[in-house]
């Protein structure tokens, strides 16, 4: 009896690896017509977002995704909530997010994931998200950083206009504020409103007004950056040292007619279009790595119009 007992274990425990290796091959076999991805974007009008959509549908055509639901939440955290609990509820396999509220998403994340759903969080993460695609934000801020050092070696008085939010923009000015702690660079003035341009500017034209002679003026995006420079202009600053984030057409400009000095390109369209073959990968079987880097550059006026024609390949025009 006890010997049949043993073989009848034996047996099942047979039957089961079989069953398991069924899965792990299934898992592997699934083909990516068959996933279902939902996205949502923060925003979805800025020149940034546009082009990280834009890599999302090509990586869809070219790898062959059937069913993509791109959603916008247009600047509001209740109806991206929303809009993630419906993209699951409708059925996506994962979700590309790019969070308007880093903390504000956590528990609809946190549900999403603990149905099977993975979320592929893309220029901004958020806790509990299964992988996390973007530029290297603290590197970004370090970048800015060595321009402005470089600038007015070593020493002087700047400004700052940056955010805490968003986990992009706290990380970028981590890596700017460590970076020029041990220099003799005295920032004078921060504010944290770089999350929209109108209250960047108002921002900008107030530190200008307290702080003429600062040496320059870090903003770390484009809301800031060109807050900035417009502020700049109209206190007749022709010559402040301003920094700014990202290959848009007013960044790209500024810098073409000498407007911003440096700026630091990211790429959004490879962003999306490596977040849906990381979706695709974790979707058959592969463990995704938690951060997935995607490469940023300097921009200056020597080497602007390399980016011009890389962006006029992703919709961007520059006049």
């Amino acid at each position: 009896m006890k010997r049949r007992f043993v073989s009848i274990l034996c047996v099942a425990t047979m039957v089961a690896s079989l069953m398991t290796g069924a899965t792990v091959v299934s898992a592997a076999d699934k083909d990516a017509k068959d996933i279902s991805i939902g996205v949502s974007f923060g925003q979805n009008v800025h020149p940034f977002f546009v082009a990280m959509q834009k890599g999302i549908e090509k990586a869809c055509a070219d790898l062959g995704v059937e069913n993509c639901n791109i959603l916008a939440a247009d600047s509001s955290l209740e109806t991206q909530v929303s809009q993630i609990e419906n993209l699951v509820t409708k059925g996506s396999d994962v979700l590309l997010l790019n969070p308007y509220d880093s903390d504000g998403v956590v528990n609809a994340v946190k549900a999403a994931t603990e149905k099977g759903v993975g979320v592929f969080t893309m220029d901004v993460d958020c806790e509990g998200s299964t992988s996390f695609v973007a530029s290297d934000n603290k590197k970004v801020g370090e970048m800015l950083a060595d321009a402005v050092i470089e600038q007015l070696e070593g020493k002087g008085k700047i400004a700052i206009i940056d955010g805490i939010t968003v986990t992009s923009l706290k990380d970028r000015t981590d890596g700017f504020m460590d970076k020029i702690k041990d220099t003799d660079i005295e920032v004078v003035a921060e504010q944290q409103t770089a999350h929209a341009r109108d209250t960047a500017l108002a921002s900008a034209e107030n530190i200008l007004q307290a702080h003429p002679d600062i040496d320059a003026f870090v903003g770390v995006n484009e809301n800031s950056g060109m807050a900035i420079l417009s502020a700049a202009t109209s206190a007749g600053l022709s010559n402040l040292y301003i920094t700014t984030v990202d290959a848009t057409a007013e960044n790209m400009s500024a810098i073409r007619d000498g407007k911003v000095a440096i700026g630091v390109s990211q790429d959004p369209y490879k962003m999306g279009y490596t977040a849906v073959e990381q979706a695709i990968k974790w979707y058959q079987g592969e463990e995704p790595e938690e951060f997935i880097e995607v490469p940023v550059e300097y921009m200056d006026k020597e080497n602007i119009q390399e980016f011009i024609d890389r962006e006029k390949g992703y919709g961007v025009e520059v006049e």
